[in-house]
């Protein structure tokens, strides 16, 4: 039998000692920082050493935070040759800011990750794979080429679909209020790399943790 080939596209967020871990403790935990600093500089450098022993190309989705940070570790990660992309700038939740907040971050770290690449970066991930409403359009007006934070599907790329519009459950309203089918937006001419839970190792690793603590 011949050799079979499998196209797989390895992508890495560094959301170290960024406001991620919000919902464990978060900004105001030292032990999160602690084990944010860990990630940024130790598990970095093992990753690329991993990739490298194994000739892998990644995308490292690195927030401003991070790369104002450990300037040392994402030039390592520049050098070698792996591509940067976009995702906040303390991995903040989109759908939790004004549409000037989400402006400002966004011209902000495009133009931390063009100066530091030397060229505009191509893609994103919203931090939490939380996308605004405004997200799409956002990234359209400063020519980002794809997104990964949605999941219309499971591994196919697709145009993403921007606009939907849905009716929120509102409970001081008779039901017949939010009891309304989504509208489909329109096609954009964002590419969408869909984000899957399945294949993303920080949950599953996660969860043997948490179990091993309760095993203690």
């Amino acid at each position: 039998m011949g050799k079979k080939r499998v196209l797989v596209s390895y992508g890495v967020d560094i959301d170290a000692v960024a406001g991620w871990l919000g919902s464990y403790g978060g900004e105001d935990s030292t032990s999160d920082i602690s084990r944010g600093v860990f990630a940024g500089t130790i598990g970095v450098r093992r990753l690329l050493k991993l990739y490298e022993k194994y000739n892998i190309k990644a995308t490292w989705f690195i927030p401003g935070h991070s790369l104002e940070t450990f300037p040392e570790e994402c030039a390592m990660i520049r050098d070698a040759g792996h591509e940067i992309g976009l995702h906040g700038y303390s991995h903040e939740n989109p759908t939790n800011m004004t549409l000037e907040q989400q402006k400002d971050i966004l011209d902000h770290t495009y133009r931390l990750l063009t100066e530091f690449c030397g060229k505009p970066p191509r893609g994103s991930v919203a931090p939490w794979w939380e996308t605004s409403k405004e997200g799409c359009e956002l990234l359209l007006s400063y020519g980002v080429e794809y997104d990964h934070s949605m999941s219309h599907s499971d591994y196919e790329c697709y145009w993403l679909r921007a606009a939907d519009e849905w009716t929120k459950i509102d409970y001081e309203k008779e039901a017949s209020h939010w009891m309304k089918p989504l509208k489909k937006g329109r096609e954009t001419g964002l590419v969408e790399i869909p984000a899957s839970w399945y294949i993303d190792g920080t949950y599953h690793l996660r969860h043997m943790s948490l179990a091993g603590r309760q095993d203690d």
